[in-house]
């Protein structure tokens, strides 16, 4: 027996019980590994022990916590699904963490792939674009050299733009008080994420989403100026709330968070 192929295979079996795979074959899991028969059937009785169904138990309960803690206004817009979903992300996507932000991201990255409700998409993007901003925070500290105006300008990279079907305000307050939610409108409306915003977040008009949009991958001052709604004032907001960034001011901002 090779201790690694022995610690390999009782982790394999763990995290298949934990994750809710139970349908699949002990020797399965195990084919490739060095292990004698005797080894074999020694853990093949394991997993029926009461210690190993603990055992799995609390990396599944763990994770459970994680998802819960990073997501819980996309739990909350899941409604009575939450629970299901959770179990389904756990056996779509391995276990690959101990952190909770990691978790939380996965979880809201696998919950945008799935055939939802529109509001739980955008709930789950608003909740991934906040951790990815988060992040990012301690490597913007950094400060960054003045650059000239007739620079391009981009998006800035821990910044994003979430189109809701109903106003975010009344959705997240809906949610968070297990109240009913707000009917969709015919218009969409937008959160704008931004690291230079009291809070991170705030509604944006259609004619900011359209700035923002239109930033990607780069847009002139002169070429931004034409579009409908543009007017120099939200430019300046977008470029204070750093929603937007002159394109030499990223660079000097990425070179800057590498040097850390």
């Amino acid at each position: 027996m090779a201790l690694r192929d022995w610690q390999i295979a009782l982790g394999q079996l763990v995290e298949a019980r934990s994750a809710g795979r139970d349908g699949m074959s002990v020797r399965e899991a195990l084919a490739g590994l060095e292990l004698d028969d005797a080894e074999r059937a020694w853990l093949e009785e394991v997993t029926g022990t009461r210690g190993f169904a603990l055992t799995s138990y609390v990396p599944r309960w763990w994770r459970e916590a994680r998802v819960g803690c990073s997501a819980p206004l996309t739990l909350a817009a899941l409604g009575a699904d939450a629970r299901a979903r959770v179990q389904d992300y756990q056996r779509a996507v391995p276990n690959f963490t101990l952190f909770f932000a990691p978790e939380g991201i996965a979880f809201l990255a696998y919950v945008e792939t799935l055939p939802v409700p529109g509001h739980v998409h955008a709930v789950a993007r608003f909740e991934r674009a906040m951790w990815n901003l988060k992040l990012a925070m301690p490597s913007m500290s950094a400060p960054v050299p003045a650059v000239p105006k007739e620079a391009p300008l981009v998006r800035h990279p821990a910044a994003a733009l979430i189109p809701f079907e109903v106003p975010p305000e009344l959705l997240l307050g809906a949610l968070l008080q297990g109240a009913p939610l707000p009917e969709p409108t015919t218009e969409p409306h937008y959160v704008l994420v931004a690291p230079g915003l009291p809070g991170a977040w705030r509604p944006a008009t259609h004619d900011e989403a359209r700035v923002f949009l239109a930033c990607e991958p780069a847009m002139t001052l002169h070429a931004l100026q034409s579009l409908s709604g543009a007017s120099p004032d939200i430019v300046e907001d977008l470029l204070f709330a750093r929603a937007l960034m002159w394109g030499a001011a990223r660079r000097a901002e990425s070179e800057a968070a590498m040097a850390v």
